[in-house]
């Protein structure tokens, strides 16, 4: 009688546990389904953003400003002329590989009004000279001042570039276009600046720049356009790349957790379809030749280092071997010719009796020369410990990556 009870007791208790195992596993079930509601909601109410680059100039900014971009994650566009993008072609095709994109921009001017016959010959010469250098199909057209109209976009569809660059028409949100008519070419209307002061220029660094704006005046903007669906914020990158006020504002705003960073094609999803002619267009560009900046270019103050380390592997008549490298008999100096603290250390190499092997990012096997010395010296001294800025310098048993008053110093010892 004892066993039997015991039996019926085991099965009661079994049944309790599997009932109770039962509610649990469903209460986890509920709790992870509300977790992941709730990790959406968070997405879904951040703004969408993309980070949109303008160069003409040169690359220091260029590569600074990508370099903050990629160690974030942030993918963005880059709207160049095709004569920049041969000059620069190296570099370029580098930079692709960090999240960015190349945006044909039309170097004879805007495309507001331009015959479509002239447009066609514009773009298909751009398109056939940037693909030559990056090997990759040109996506995205715009122009100066981010013009475009019908015929812009007539002819991306003709060439098979799924992407227009407008002009925006929403203050600082951005708008992505689906014109009926062209099913295969979305419209994407940048964000503005709808603040009196600095009304009609793109949300830019450069319009407040060239307006007498400030980085507080932008940066107060850029926030305020958190509370939009989707923003395009934009950089010259020779100022938002190179300038030290400029840099520090966006460092601040790219670290931002209220943004969503996004790559194009998941960024441009269709907010609105209309026929061609109903698609709203802003030719307001009131810009005057005169620039009156409240800092002059020459006068505002350059970053500390606008030379971080890439892995900018290009071409060069130079062929010499890592084994031809000797740290113990000569300073090994590593960099890419630009920025001050670069700049520096020339100056400082040409000053002092003692012999130097400079290897420039655009020799051959750079990068395999320069990793062969890391693993050697596993870290640096002076402003960065882990490689991260040019100049990199090896002399005897030491490393140092970046230049400074204080590096000079310990160089200065070590080959009395």
């Amino acid at each position: 009688m004892n066993q039997k009870n015991n039996k019926n007791k085991l099965s009661l208790f079994l049944l309790v546990a599997l009932f109770v195992f039962s509610v649990y596993s469903v209460y986890l079930r509920l709790q992870l389904k509300s977790l992941s509601l709730s990790k959406n909601e968070i997405s879904q109410s951040k703004t969408k953003a993309i980070m949109m680059l303008i160069e003409y100039q040169d690359t220091a900014g260029l590569v600074n400003f990508v370099n903050d971009l990629d160690s974030r994650g942030i993918h963005s566009l880059l709207s160049a002329s095709p004569e920049f993008v041969e000059d620069n072609c190296q570099t370029i095709k580098t930079l692709l590989n960090h999240k960015m994109q190349i945006v044909s921009q039309n170097p004879s001017g805007s495309f507001w009004g331009l015959p479509y016959e002239e447009q066609l010959e514009a773009i298909k010469d751009a398109k056939n000279r940037i693909e030559t250098c990056t090997g990759q199909p040109l996506r995205v057209i715009s122009s100066r001042y981010f013009a475009s109209d019908e015929n812009t976009v007539k002819v991306a569809s003709q060439l098979g570039i799924p992407y227009v660059l407008a002009r925006g028409v929403k203050g600082t949100e951005a708008v992505v276009f689906q014109p009926e008519e062209y099913p295969d070419v979305k419209i994407l209307s940048v964000s503005n600046i709808p603040t009196l002061e600095f009304e009609y220029g793109s949300l830019c660094d450069y319009s407040y720049w060239v307006r007498q704006g400030s980085p507080d005046d932008m940066l107060a903007e850029l926030e305020a356009g958190l509370s939009n669906k989707k923003i395009t914020p934009v950089s010259h990158t020779n100022i938002g790349g190179y300038k030290q006020r400029w840099h520090d504002m966006w460092l601040k705003f790219l670290d931002n957790d209220k943004l969503d960073w996004l790559p194009l094609d998941e960024y441009a999803t269709v907010d609105i379809t209309l026929p061609m002619w109903q698609i709203p267009r802003n030719k307001n560009a009131p810009y005057t030749p005169e620039k009156r900046p409240e800092i002059p270019y020459d006068q505002e103050m350059d970053v500390s280092n606008p030379c971080s380390a890439q892995d900018l592997e290009v071409t060069s008549t130079d062929g010499s071997d890592s084994t031809d490298l000797d740290p113990q008999n000569n300073i090994v100096m590593f960099h890419n010719g630009q920025g001050p603290m670069c700049q520096e250390a020339m100056d400082f190499l040409k000053n002092i009796n003692f012999p130097n092997q400079q290897i420039l990012t655009s020799q051959v096997d750079f990068t395999k020369k320069l990793d062969t010395f890391k693993k050697q010296y596993s870290s640096s001294l002076g402003v960065s410990t882990s490689f991260s800025y040019y100049p990199i310098i090896f002399i005897k048993d030491k490393a140092f990556s970046g230049f400074d008053k204080d590096i000079q110093s310990q160089i200065e010892a070590l080959i009395k």
